[in-house]
């Protein structure tokens, strides 16, 4: 990984992204309120722009100001999971929380840190030395007995975030009505885009959980595709199935199966998994990947050699699964949140080697750029699948809401004629 790809990852994105449920509609003047309040709290003068990029997707930009910050009485700890969440505009949530110091109260102003080094034992009282990232102030709203001395989980929130580092907005969807909007970062929404889920066709999303991608598919069908949710355990089906309900979705049927093993010959035609061959218009593999476009990173990568290979092959034997039970003519959409190139262009080479009955076709709509050059694609497939990333390249120009979000990768392929 080159030195400039490795500074973007570490810097927040500039901007917070909301996907509108378009079946419920949106509050513009609630978004307002909201933003309008926070202008007050934070002494400002402007408040933060934002605009449509389409109906489904709203962004929110940074505090255009500089925030002189009160500082806070005492540092609270927090993971460097948790540190990236508030530089995202989160509150601070109890598991994330490591130390915090003895005396405390209620509702007082905190500053917050992220332990870099991983070394925080959690509990700690006293004035952590290692080290740490300042990510925002906030309040306090959870004393040390509620994190630590009740020998239980915590929960809730621990510190209400009022102004994270990177001058995000605190915006969430407990802000709005339940179901009318979903955090999701940008790329994620471009994936339903790509997909262009229609009324009556059949879709599936081999690697649902939570399913804030496969609820995009739904509301996009404007609930009225025929859509199989699949992931492995009963826990993230139950999320899934959560999500659809919180968004008033009943086009969508949720399994916990190994979507490896999608396909059977003597497979179901409709209901639960297994599926005969060719039976989906459209499929979606948002594959399970390294991880390594999220953003921002606080904490080095220590994923060793063999846990990255291994992504690979999961991914192949799922895309493998997925072309047995696409429908000739069928839409293949692949994508991941990771910057590998074996995980990405690779994968796509791969997949054009080793599948006679596929081919690539443009990811459309073309929002992030190019795939990456000397990656084994050609100029004209490299053209038609799409990298974010802070990489500029001759062949695609990219407008710069795309280059700011997380490190992703779509590419979608057709399902050929055997005749």
């Amino acid at each position: 990984m080159d030195d400039s790809v490795s500074n973007w990852l570490e810097k927040t994105p500039n901007h917070t992204c909301f996907r509108i449920n378009r079946l419920k509609g949106f509050n513009i003047q609630k978004l307002e309120h909201i933003l309008l309040s926070q202008r007050n709290t934070l002494n400002l003068n402007e408040i933060p722009q934002y605009f449509f990029v389409r109906p489904d997707c709203l962004i929110i930009y940074q505090w255009p100001e500089t925030i002189v910050r009160e500082k806070g009485k005492h540092e609270v700890i927090v993971d460097a999971a948790c540190g990236a969440a508030v530089l995202r505009g989160s509150h601070v949530y109890a598991p994330g929380v490591l130390g915090l110091p003895s005396g405390c109260t209620l509702d007082a102003l905190v500053d917050i840190y992220a332990d870099l080094d991983e070394k925080c034992k959690r509990g700690l009282k006293v004035e952590y030395l290692g080290n740490k990232k300042y990510v925002g102030t906030g309040y306090l709203k959870k004393l040390r007995s509620h994190l630590f001395d009740e020998g239980i989980q915590p929960s809730g929130v621990a510190v209400e975030t009022v102004c994270p580092e990177s001058k995000l907005v605190v915006v969430n969807e407990t802000c709005f009505s339940s179901g009318h909007v979903v955090l999701q970062n940008l790329p994620s929404i471009v994936c339903g885009w790509v997909v262009n889920p229609q009324p009556n066709e059949k879709i599936l999303d081999m690697c649902a959980a939570p399913g804030n991608k496969t609820t995009h598919l739904g509301e996009m069908s404007y609930n009225k595709a025929f859509i199989t949710a699949i992931d492995r355990t009963e826990k993230k089906v139950e999320l899934i199935k959560k999500n659809c309900k919180m968004q008033d979705l009943t086009c969508i049927n949720a399994f916990a199966y190994d979507s490896r093993k999608i396909h059977s010959e003597s497979g179901s035609e409709s209901g639960p998994p297994p599926y005969s061959s060719n039976y989906f218009d459209k499929i979606l593999l948002d594959a399970p990947c390294s991880g390594l476009g999220q953003r921002p990173r606080l904490i080095s990568n220590n994923m060793s050699p063999k846990m990255l290979q291994s992504y690979k092959y999961v991914q192949r034997k799922l895309f493998e699964a997925a072309v047995k039970v696409l429908k000739e003519g069928g839409k293949l959409v692949y994508s991941t949140c990771t910057i590998t190139i074996e995980e990405n262009e690779g994968l796509v080479k791969w997949a054009l080697d080793n599948f006679p009955n596929i081919k690539l076709i443009s990811a459309d709509p073309l929002c992030g750029g190019p795939g990456l050059a000397n990656s084994g694609l050609t100029d004209t497939e490299r053209a038609m699948v799409q990298r974010f990333g802070p990489q500029e390249d001759p062949l695609r120009p990219v407008d710069s809401i795309y280059k700011n979000s997380i490190g992703f990768f779509i590419a979608a392929f057709e399902k050929l004629d055997n005749n």
